[in-house]
């Protein structure tokens, strides 16, 4: 069965997932913004991969329906091109990742069955800190952004979400349709030598490491709060560093507004942090490396306020760190507290900085919270498990789309008339 994954980037959170079912029988392939093709062709996947492109078109101005627009015309450009490959190739199910509006019109112009993904159904993390609470025009912004997602799960068969969580805040009406699927962790080797892959990575080899892994450093991700335990572990143990990966920069919240033009990162740095000597930033880098760095930590620490999932604290607990993460939002799903991990108020930087200490003094503990960690991902969270659950889902839609009679006809897309 020839299965389409769609997404503007690569690669994505479906890429392994899409590559692995192809090596499982599925006829795969993938279609993601033609600015991508380079890097697509470097790659050079097992599938093939086709592209899309937005025409040009200026929005409207107004910030509360730009997502909207945006994701609208790059829903036009999908439309377009699966056209041609539907007539081409001949398609028996799509999944696009709807928060970017790539299935917004899949459903009303293709006899084909549609999975929409969707990852935190809103602007959610506007609303996470009540030190930058939401503008007006955030408001509208997150109104106008539902309204697309919610579309696009309401024309769908089926739509999968990462967590529980993200379920919860989809309207109980388009609940019957949400299936909760994380995307799957491969478990690295363990590393043999944890003091030479410190020196390796250019920390010092005779510190530990307590470390913070998140794509930015914002507001969201509780940089503030986890610089805040930093300060208090260092006061007790001045041997230690710290290791932060992550780029300065703000996606999710509005924290920016509030700033004076200062990057959150500089914000909470001069709130009160750690000596800079023994505090190691590292921006994005490609995920072998981030696997590397997250190998070098004693213990990572995850103080999250809001999201419906976070990759870092998933490989971080596939790689065996020890983590100490919040009680909210998607986490106690996935961390038992007192088994894999210990889970606090994101608040609670105390809490966070003597469970640390604990640890650190406790090497068999921590192993051994590593270790369950592991285990869990193992069990639950694996590339191998999540492939078999992409692969009930869109068997699911097959089924539920062939059971349904399609009432009338649409027009071709690929003739698409007056604009």
């Amino acid at each position: 069965m020839k299965a389409i994954f769609i997404h503007p980037s690569h690669p994505n959170q479906f890429t392994r997932i899409a590559h692995g079912l192809a090596a499982e029988g599925w006829d795969c392939a993938f279609l993601v913004d033609e600015a991508f093709a380079t890097q697509v062709q470097q790659d050079n996947p097992p599938i093939p991969y086709f592209g899309f492109k937005e025409e040009p078109a200026a929005v409207s101005g107004s910030y509360y329906t730009r997502s909207f627009e945006e994701g609208a015309r790059r829903g036009k450009a999908v439309a377009e091109a699966l056209a041609h490959l539907i007539a081409d190739e001949g398609v028996d199910v799509a999944l696009g990742h709807a928060s970017f509006g790539v299935t917004f019109f899949l459903g009303h112009l293709f006899d084909i069955p549609v999975v929409s993904y969707v990852e935190l159904p809103g602007y959610f993390p506007a609303y996470a800190r009540e030190e930058f609470p939401a503008f007006y025009s955030q408001a509208l912004l997150d109104v106008s952004l539902r309204a697309l997602i919610h579309t696009s799960v309401l024309h769908s068969d089926l739509c999968v979400v990462p967590s529980r969580h993200a379920r919860d805040l989809l309207p109980r009406e388009l609940r019957p349709k949400v299936r909760v699927q994380m995307e799957g962790f491969d478990l690295p080797e363990p590393v043999p030598d944890r003091t030479r892959l410190r020196g390796e990575l250019g920390l010092d080899p005779a510190r530990p490491v307590v470390g913070f892994a998140s794509r930015t450093l914002e507001a969201v991700r509780g940089f503030d709060f986890f610089l805040r335990a930093a300060r208090a572990i260092f006061g007790r143990r001045p041997d230690v560093q710290f290791l932060v990966l992550g780029d300065e920069s703000t996606l999710y919240g509005n924290e920016s507004a509030y700033l004076a033009g200062k990057s959150f990162k500089q914000h909470a740095l001069e709130s009160g942090g750690v000596p800079q000597e023994v505090c190691h930033f590292r921006s994005f880098m490609q995920h072998d490396q981030f696997v590397r760095h997250l190998q070098s930590m004693d213990l990572a620490l995850f103080p999250v306020f809001e999201g419906a999932a976070n990759w870092g604290l998933f490989e971080a607990m596939a790689a065996g760190v020890p983590v100490l993460a919040s009680n909210r939002c998607f986490i106690p799903e996935v961390i038992r507290d007192g088994r894999e991990g210990f889970l606090f108020d994101p608040r609670d930087d105390a809490g966070f900085a003597g469970a640390a200490l604990r640890l650190l003094a406790s090497p068999d503990e921590a192993r051994a919270l590593g270790e369950n960690g592991r285990r869990r991902i193992a069990r639950h969270y694996s590339t191998a498990r999540a492939r078999r659950g992409y692969d009930a889902i869109l068997r699911e839609a097959l089924a539920i789309h062939n059971g349904r009679q399609r009432a009338g006809g649409c027009p071709d897309p690929r003739r698409p008339g007056p604009r």
